[in-house]
């Protein structure tokens, strides 16, 4: 319930907390009477029950807690504890607050007061207050958990009383005892008689109350005429037994009067007994009828205000549809280049089998096979012999040729046009540059131009994925976004193709393509630096594009400078990292091409030797084939998917969804939470025996 008030805060609407409030008190006092031994203290306004409390506990009358109050005086049950740590009154509060200062998340604490803000709480001046609550020293009670409870005034309940007097209903059933103040005026009049009647039909059914007659000091010591009022009130009150008459105490609050009453009132006090089944179940009913019929009340008056709010206000538009729509086109061209990119890994790998099968079967005739190896080999343990058939595994793999090279060459066939330069002839030359080999350079060192280069794809990438509501637009057409967040799989794939080719861009080693450790990372950063400071024109357009792609917002035009940001982005360098999902991004394609391990991890699959070399080394060439395959796969699809998380996270800043969608979800999870909950108390009350109420009234 206090998630649920934080989160409708947001539909800014006094009349929801006017609701929501009083329903948190009762709940409240359902829980801190189901934890103590309480005796309330009732009656009709003005009868005199705070006065009752303060002859108790001593309170002159410049004693500030408490004050005495003629018309309608306290709204909210205050709790009266004893507490020895206590030698002076002291006034506290159940509260509701912020969890820090402009949150809208609510913690219930307890915090002192002042008597005057006390007095202010009792009397509902506080809205904030779920329970004020009075400590003062040990009298009566020996235990913590045994206290009093001081209720509002008992009044025919109307719509403007409804909250408090439920409230304090709530109170009567739940007590383990009730004292009942009213006086001789009351006792004769007929309105009051009508009250009295609707309290012992409803709260005091089950409930047998002692009765106090206050104000009886003009009856002096007249034991007669006290006898005659006790009388009355028995007959009033419908007391049953004997000794029906001692139940009734005619109090006085001169001093001459307080021996006569106080010491047998304080004794009944003390031997009061726990209310037993009977009142248990009425206080379940009351609790169930909270929960099903006010509770579901609320929760459907909430439901409609939301609905009301964010349909008015959370027009966004368009950003919904446009969201959508580019997401959809993301998926359509992700689905499409998934089926290309998958058919070019099984191709590679199976031509990078056969090359190195080719190879392996030379080392095997050389290495295992024939009577002069197994001459050479006799003495050789089956691990050694194992251990020497997978370095031959290797080597036959590795002399394949390069992977990363291979891998990156077949994702320049996919990105050429869409996304990347088509690869020229110099690409083929051993000696070329890595921006050559990549084809951004020709073979006099001229750009060529490409897609992952040209500014007005930038525009729309950054559009997509860094532009926030009420920034001044890039002017890339809804249209335009939503051509490039097709384009965007291809433009993934580029940024992998350009990091395979200096793969110290995120974090991998070139020689070992496994990740770099942290003490070699500077070195990285060099050689990263050295690779694209000799063509600072060209170097910049590819670097503006990785930024594009990682969400890294790059203001500066030296080539260094974008250098610096991205590597600090992918985690290397001593700048401070651009944001998470640029990290991701990085760390994503780092994933791709930190392939340094698999082939290692695919040759042990194979554990058995059974002297049949030839199947065996085939088995393992083939394991190592269909790990690449399966690793390029499935890191394609972790590629994509953390791509299109920040591509949907970057829409939404865009269009403002972020935070309306954010408040929405809160508000909507909050309704749901208190109905699930709402449901399973209703469920342990039904179990417990009590079905006075059908589920058919929860709300669905």
């Amino acid at each position: 319930m206090r998630e649920l008030r934080g989160a409708a805060r947001v539909l800014d609407n006094a009349d929801i907390d006017a609701q929501l409030l009083p329903l948190m008190r009762r709940l409240t006092l359902a829980e801190v009477m189901n934890d103590r031994w309480l005796i309330a203290i009732g009656g009709t306004q003005s009868a005199g029950k705070t006065t009752l409390v303060r002859t108790l506990y001593g309170l002159s009358n410049d004693n500030p807690w408490l004050p005495p109050n003629e018309g309608q005086g306290e709204t909210l049950p205050v709790l009266v504890e004893e507490s020895s740590a206590h030698e002076a009154p002291q006034g506290y509060a159940k509260v509701l607050r912020p969890a820090t200062e402009g949150s809208r998340h609510f913690d219930m604490d307890e915090i002192e007061l002042e008597a005057h803000d006390f007095v202010k709480a009792c009397r509902g001046g506080m809205p904030e207050v779920l329970l004020p609550v009075l400590r003062v020293p040990r009298c009566y009670f020996q235990n913590d958990g045994q206290a009093l409870l001081l209720l509002p005034g008992y009044e025919k309940r109307t719509s403007t009383n409804g909250p408090w007097q439920d409230l304090m209903r709530q109170a009567l059933v739940g007590a383990a005892g009730c004292v009942i103040v009213t006086d001789a005026t009351r006792l004769a009049s007929q309105v009051q008689q009508e009250v009295v009647k609707d309290m012992l039909a409803n709260e005091l059914r089950t409930i047998r109350p002692l009765v106090v007659i206050a104000k009886t000091e003009s009856f002096g010591n007249d034991e007669a005429r006290l006898e005659e009022l006790r009388q009355t009130a028995v007959a009033g009150f419908a007391l049953k037994g004997e000794d029906a008459a001692r139940q009734v105490f005619c109090a006085a609050t001169a001093p001459e009067c307080l021996p006569r009453w106080l010491p047998a009132f304080t004794a009944a006090l003390r031997d009061m007994s726990v209310s037993g089944t009977a009142s248990r179940q009425v206080q379940l009913a009351k609790l169930e009828q909270t929960l099903s019929e006010d509770l579901t009340g609320v929760l459907k008056e909430m439901r409609t205000h939301a609905t009301l709010f964010f349909r008015q206000t959370g027009g966004d538009d368009g950003g919904q549809e446009t969201l959508k729509n580019c997401l959809d086109e993301f998926d359509e061209g992700c689905t499409s280049l998934r089926v290309q990119h998958q058919q070019m890994v099984k191709n590679l790998f199976g031509e990078h089998y056969s090359k190195a099968w080719k190879d392996m079967q030379g080392r095997l005739i050389r290495d295992h096979e024939g009577i002069l190896n197994k001459i050479a080999n006799t003495f050789d343990s089956v691990t050694e012999t194992q251990g020497k058939l997978e370095n031959d595994v290797l080597d036959a793999w590795g002399e394949a040729g390069p992977v990363l090279k291979q891998y990156m060459d077949g994702l320049g066939k996919l990105t050429a046009k869409a996304a990347g330069p088509e690869l020229p002839q110099s690409a083929l030359l051993p000696s070329s540059s890595p921006l050559q080999r990549l084809g951004y350079l020709d073979d006099k060192n001229n750009a060529v131009p490409a897609k992952f280069t040209n500014e007005k794809v930038h525009s729309n990438l950054r559009a997509l994925m860094q532009s926030r509501a009420g920034e001044v637009s890039s002017g890339a057409t809804n249209r335009d976004l939503e051509k490039t967040a097709k384009l965007l799989p291809v433009m993934v794939l580029e940024y992998t193709r350009i990091a395979s080719a200096l793969p110290q861009l995120v974090q991998v080693s070139g020689t070992t393509l496994e990740k770099l450790p942290q003490v070699d990372l500077g070195k990285s950063v060099e050689n990263v630096n050295k690779q694209f400071s000799d063509f600072s024109d060209s170097s910049r357009g590819i670097l503006k594009g990785i930024a594009a792609v990682m969400a890294v917002d790059v203001i500066a035009d030296g080539h260094l400078d974008i250098i610096s940001e991205l590597l600090a982005a992918a985690g290397i360098g001593g700048g401070q990292a651009a944001g998470g999902a640029a990290m991701t991004v990085a760390g994503s394609v780092a994933a791709v091409i930190a392939i340094g391990f698999v082939a290692h991890c695919a040759v042990q699959e194979v554990k058995r030797y059974d002297g049949q070399v030839s199947a065996l080394a085939n088995n393992m060439l083939q394991n190592t084939r269909d790990y690449h395959v399966v690793h390029f796969g499935a890191r394609y699809d972790e590629l994509m998917a953390t791509m299109r998380s920040h591509l949907k996270q970057g829409l939404r800043q865009r269009y403002g969804l972020d935070q309306r969608l954010m408040e929405q979800d809160r508000l909507a999870k909050a309704l749901a939470d208190v109905r699930i909950l709402q449901r399973d108390l209703l469920s342990q009350l039904s179990d417990s025996g009590q079905t006075l109420v059908l589920f058919e009234k929860v709300a669905t």
